[in-house]
């Protein structure tokens, strides 16, 4: 099979050869503008009455731009124009961005350092950090100025080629002065100062742990040298170090500290003041906080009578809830739109909340809280959504480790017009610690008006479901996920709902080694697709980023002692096994999975007698950007299920 390369450059995708792909399945969603609507939203945050938050644009290359809104005049950009607003820290970056009375600090996405202009400037603002020297390239997250302004904390990422990676707190001066407030062993996220300047706390952990996995939390006096320059004083662990997890540190007005621990088995509210011991606001068994992949998660707020307005998790499914002061108090759920959600904060009476309901593209709404009121939306325009898009189905099937969690997604069309149940793909999402969003997703509905039913699996090691369910994953990474979503699978088609001849399984990242390793293990599958899929366990072990560079460690095994392990379950190493069709889309510039992962295995399944497309998209990295690219991803995806299904000959 032929790999094709796509050139941002052209119009359109070309086979090697000059054969043109075909054009797919017709539906009132095409590619364009599934990929015009994937269009992601972070960052928010509340300053001065306005809300604030980094918008993707595809259109325009994938370019982030900070958006104001305010109730009574709508929204504006007000980033500096053609100014992309992106850190790479950790390669995933967020928290790019912070705004304080009027001033942006921000992260450039072609330094990668830190500027700082006014709201609305129409210049860019000066870079206030070193810049890269020879090979080392610092990078910078997690924005949160001191009170005053003249500086900024914020993680420092510096990576050098040949020693790797160091992490710490900085300060950063209006005056473009950096000053180290931490040492840089570790790893270190969320510094957030007090609001009386006094204090920082943050969250850190070491290797071979990810943050949820293990983290502390810290809490140092904030103080100044005789130069007035800011430093930490002696600090003291919070919360975490007894290989529980902490995250999303939040001061509140009266100086103590909000923040989610999963102590007890589920990541919940707990607040400590001064040296007291933390007392936790929610027992609920649901999950408040979510798996740092970015940095800047901010799902919970503090209102101004002492309750906080969060995002609470359970069941495959998120809900905006307010919890009152108090230990272990009662959740009350807010009516709003949105089944899943990615930010939350207050303003006046309400909360501002970045959310996806089940049957309309994301954005951006206000719920009032306090008082009548109904939700709004003030951004993200649902006109593109087809007619008749159905909520997703949360069902439960027994697997061989235990109960599997799946969301399905039935066709909106009947499969080529037929009675009868239709072809199936089964989506593994990615991470492995993530999980599958029961929002309305663009690309779920692509692949829902071709006639084909979706079931996104979360299996286990997904997250939300608590600590206990993400952690099942550990030593089984190729294993348990691949036989939670055979299972799945085999459930439905047990059940009459899809055709059990025509199932196909696909992932992004993690997910696509999921699909990829499916086809190794199992012959369910007629074929599968992986986007910047992983292929060989040991090579991403020795090539990946430092962020990530023992993740295999407690999924898998540490190497050199289960080398073993990591070969029998890479999908490079048993092409051979390969009885169906694989589809590979990969990025040139992938830095969390190099893209001679996807060219090697390519290689060794054509030279095991197998079939595999690959598409190289120049210019693109661990996620696509681009509209360009998304849409020729989509149409590349959708010619694969035609010729899978036998859909274009309509045979069977």
């Amino acid at each position: 099979m032929a790999t094709t390369r796509h050139d941002p450059g052209r119009d359109g995708p070309e086979v090697a050869g000059g054969v043109p792909l075909p054009a797919g399945w017709s539906s009132p969603l095409p590619a364009r503008a599934a990929a015009a609507a994937k269009v992601s939203r972070s960052g928010l945050q509340v300053d001065g009455g306005c809300a604030y938050w980094l918008e993707s644009r595809p259109a325009e290359g994938g370019r982030q731009v900070l958006v104001r809104w305010s109730p009574g005049s709508g929204c504006s950009d007000v980033s500096p124009p053609g100014v992309s607003i992106r850190s790479r820290a950790h390669e995933y970056g967020g928290g790019a961005s912070w705004v304080a009375e009027g001033t942006l600090w921000y992260c450039d996405q072609d330094d990668q350092g830190i500027h700082r202009c006014e709201v609305g400037s129409a210049e860019p603002g000066p870079l206030l950090t070193p810049p890269d020297r020879g090979s080392t390239a610092r990078r910078y997250a997690d924005l949160r100025p001191l009170p005053g302004e003249a500086w900024v904390v914020a993680v420092e990422e510096e990576v050098d080629p040949r020693t790797g990676a160091a992490h710490r707190l900085v300060a950063v001066s209006g005056a473009a002065e950096v000053v180290g407030l931490t040492g840089a062993g570790g790893f270190v996220a969320a510094p957030r100062p007090s609001p009386d300047g006094r204090s920082l706390a943050w969250i850190t952990w070491r290797h071979p742990d990810m943050s949820w996995d293990a983290a502390e939390l810290w809490v140092a006096p904030l103080e100044a040298d005789d130069t007035g320059r800011p430093r930490l004083g002696d600090g003291r662990r919070v919360a975490g170090g007894d290989g529980s997890s902490v995250g999303q540190p939040a001061w509140s007005a009266d100086g103590s500290l909000l923040f989610m621990w999963d102590r007890d088995g589920w990541w919940q509210p707990y607040q400590v003041m001064g040296s007291r011991p933390p007392v936790r606001r929610c027992a609920a068994p649901a999950e408040f906080h979510a798996p740092d992949w970015v940095f800047g998660q901010a799902t919970a707020a503090e209102l101004g009578w002492g309750g906080i307005v969060a995002r609470m998790g359970s069941d495959g499914a998120d809900r905006l809830v307010v919890v009152g002061p108090g230990h272990d108090a009662a959740a009350r759920e807010v009516v709003q739109p949105c089944i899943a959600i990615g930010g939350v904060a207050a303003l006046g009476d309400g909360v501002v909340v970045l959310g996806t309901p089940p049957d309309a593209p994301a954005g951006v709404f206000f719920v009032p809280v306090a008082g009548g009121g109904e939700p709004v939306r003030v951004a993200g325009d649902p006109a593109g959504s087809p007619a008749g898009v159905r909520p997703a189905r949360t069902v439960t099937v027994p697997g061989p480790g235990g109960p599997v969690h799946a969301l399905i997604h039935r066709p909106l069309v009947p499969w080529r017009g037929r009675p009868g149940p239709p072809p199936l793909v089964v989506w593994a999402h990615g991470g492995p610690t993530g999980a599958s969003g029961a929002g309305y997703d663009p690309i779920v509905v692509f692949l829902t008006t071709r006639g084909l039913t979706v079931a996104a699996v979360d299996y286990r090691g997904s997250a939300g479901y608590g600590r206990a369910y993400r952690q099942a994953l550990a030593g089984e990474w190729g294993r348990a996920d691949v036989d939670d979503c055979v299972a799945v699978a085999e459930a439905l088609a047990a059940a009459g709902e899809v055709d059990g001849r025509r199932m196909a399984i696909r992932g992004t990242s993690a997910g696509g080694f999921t699909a990829l390793a499916a086809m190794t293990r199992s012959t369910v599958f007629a074929g599968a697709v992986g986007w910047y899929p992983v292929t060989d366990l040991e090579h991403l072990a020795a090539e990946t980023h430092d962020f990530e560079a023992h993740y295999l460690d407690g999924l898998v095994g540490p190497l050199p002692e289960a080398r073993s392990r990591y070969r029998e379950r890479s999908p490079a190493w048993n092409a051979s096994k390969i009885a169906g069709a694989v589809l590979v889309l990969q990025g040139t510039d992938d830095a969390v999975v190099p893209p001679d992962q996807s060219r090697r295995f390519a290689e060794a399944v054509r030279a095991a007698g197998g079939r595999c497309q690959l598409h190289l998209f120049d210019g693109e990295g661990h996620g696509f950007r681009r509209s360009t690219t998304i849409e020729a991803a989509l149409e590349a995806e959708s010619a694969f299920y035609d010729d899978l299904f036998d859909i274009a000959t309509g045979a069977g």
